[in-house]
Formats: structure tokens, C-alpha cells, sequence
């Protein structure tokens, strides 16, 4: 199984935007996710004890700077896993770790290692009877694990292609931490009540409509980050994950309370969003007019 069959079988929807990318950006960006999701693929080991979970996480936190993670074994983390791509994601992780290593900047490692930190807040935050996250621990939390992720994708931008939007950087930084954020927010609101179930509240259903509002506010700021993009490729693949975003929010709101399981974009839609925003790969101008249809 190559990476690229890993990125497509772990991410349903994100994949597409990594092949959409620039050639610049696509290579850092494929290797940060593959590195975060087998981060977070050890960090869900629900068969393995907690305490070795939090172990390693914290000794892959401490060799972000080294070419290899100490002590990790594949074959003792590949046994737990039942997803043939994620077990063989955590088989091919040495390799990868080794990449991170000889990369030419610090990037990478300085975006997992928020995402590394994430992870061990929340193994640590939802012990036995644990109260639901605080806002401010929400936000933390969100921040560490997506928004982190759009400051690095900006400032990858900013290192691999230059002038690469007509806004100043520091709003792209801005407008990406919001984007990541509301990316999260949708995640945990789609999959709250599976979660809860799991004894890990996130948003209570009391909270759930103020979040639901943060989290379209923050995918507007996401449509404002892609507006700003010069490039044309590079705008098309930002803005695919919050026109999806607005549609899981939509879906979910219309769940019935009593069932679990998160719903999805179904397939058909997603190929549909996608025909229906190639008009900005041309012309930022219909960016607004997109956003305005995703998030009714």
C-alpha cells in the first residue's frame, strides 16, 4: 500500500485538496498529515493501555528533533490496529519520522509538535468521569490540533511560493488559525454524541448551537483566507474543506437526536461541490458566492 493509498483510504475528503496543491507545498503538507494521522491513529489505540499511549506520544514529542522515534516498535502498535491502512501507516512511521528529520526548515516538526501536544492534552484531560471541556480548554484544544495546522499551512505558503496572497501575513496567519479551528469544531460537533457516549464531552448539547455559530463564523473567515490566495490552484484546494464543512454542520444539525453515528458528506455531493467550485481556480470573485450557497 503506497502513501498515496494510505492518504486516500484516511482521509475522505482531505486527500483530494493534498493532490489539488501546488507542487511546492504538496510534498510538506502530505508529510505532516501522514505523520499527525499516525499520531493520532496511536494516540486512539483504545486496546492499549492510556499510560503507554501517553508515553509514547510524549517520547515522539521529545525526538521531534531526531531522526527516529525512541523505542517505538511497529510491529508491538501494528498488532492493535483492524484498518489495514492505518496499521500499515504505523509500519511505514519510522520511515517518514526519518523525513522529518532531514527537512530543510522546521515547519513540519513545529506543527506536529502542537499537534503531538493536543493529542496528550486530550488523553489526559478525559480520565474515568471526566467534566466536559471548558471553552477555553475548547479553544486551547481546537488550536493545538487544526489551528496550528493553518498558521503552518500560511507560512509554507509564505516560504514556497512567495507573494502568494494579496493580504498581509499576519491576517492570512489569522484567517488560517480560524479556518483550522472551525475545521475541529466541525469534527466535534458532528461527532459529539458518539463521543459522549465514549464519556468524552466536548460540547454539551446546551453549548452545541453557540459552537455550531463559532464554527460557521470561523469557515467564514476560511472563505476569506481563500479569497485573498493569488494562486488559482491553490484557492480551489482551500476552499474545498469549507464548503464541506458548512454541509457536515447542515447534516448534522438535521440528525436525529438518538442516533450516534456521525453523518457524512455523501460521495455524490462531494464530486458535486467540487464541479461546482472550479469557477475559482479563475476568479476569486466567486468565492463569496459559494460560501453564501454551503452555508445555507
Amino acid at each position: 500500500m503506497t502513501e498515496e493509498e494510505i492518504l486516500r483510504r484516511t482521509s475522505r475528503s482531505f486527500h483530494l485538496t493534498i493532490r489539488l496543491l501546488p507542487r511546492a507545498v504538496r510534498g510538506d503538507v502530505a508529510l505532516a498529515y501522514l505523520l499527525a494521522r499516525a499520531m493520532d491513529t496511536l494516540a486512539d489505540t483504545s486496546t492499549a493501555v492510556p499510560a503507554g499511549r501517553l508515553a509514547l506520544l510524549r517520547t515522539a514529542r521529545a525526538s521531534l528533533d531526531r531522526s527516529s522515534i525512541d523505542g517505538y516498535r511497529a510491529e508491538e502498535w501494528e498488532k492493535f490496529q483492524r484498518d489495514p491502512a492505518e496499521r500499515r501507516l504505523l509500519g511505514l512511521l519510522p520511515g517518514l519520522w526519518s523525513r522529518l528529520a532531514a527537512g530543510k526548515d522546521r515547519l513540519v516538526p513545529g506543527v506536529l509538535g502542537h499537534i503531538i501536544d493536543g493529542q496528550i492534552f486530550d488523553l489526559e484531560r478525559f480520565g474515568p468521569g471526566a467534566l466536559p471541556l471548558t471553552a477555553d480548554e475548547l479553544e486551547r484544544y481546537t488550536w493545538l490540533v487544526a489551528g496550528s495546522v493553518g498558521e503552518f499551512w500560511t507560512d509554507l505558503c509564505a516560504a514556497r511560493l512567495g507573494d502568494f496572497a494579496r493580504a498581509p501575513l499576519e491576517t492570512m496567519r489569522r484567517r488560517g488559525a480560524c479556518y483550522g479551528q472551525a475545521l475541529q469544531l466541525v469534527n466535534v460537533l458532528r461527532d459529539r454524541r458518539m463521543d459522549a457516549a465514549l464519556g468524552r464531552i466536548y460540547v454539551t448539547d446546551g453549548e452545541a448551537p453557540r459552537w455550531t455559530a463559532q464554527a460557521r463564523a470561523r469557515l467564514g473567515e476560511g472563505a476569506a483566507y481563500c479569497a485573498d490566495l493569488r494562486s488559482g490552484r491553490l484557492r480551489y484546494a482551500t476552499l474545498l474543506p469549507a464548503l464541506l464543512g458548512w454541509r457536515t454542520l447542515s447534516l448534522s444539525s438535521r440528525q436525529a437526536p438518538g442516533l450516534l453515528t456521525p453523518v457524512k458528506v455523501p460521495r455524490h455531493e462531494v464530486g458535486r461541490w467540487m464541479r461546482r467550485a472550479l469557477p475559482v481556480w479563475w476568479s476569486a470573485r466567486h468565492v463569496s458566492r459559494l460560501a453564501a450557497e454551503a452555508s445555507k
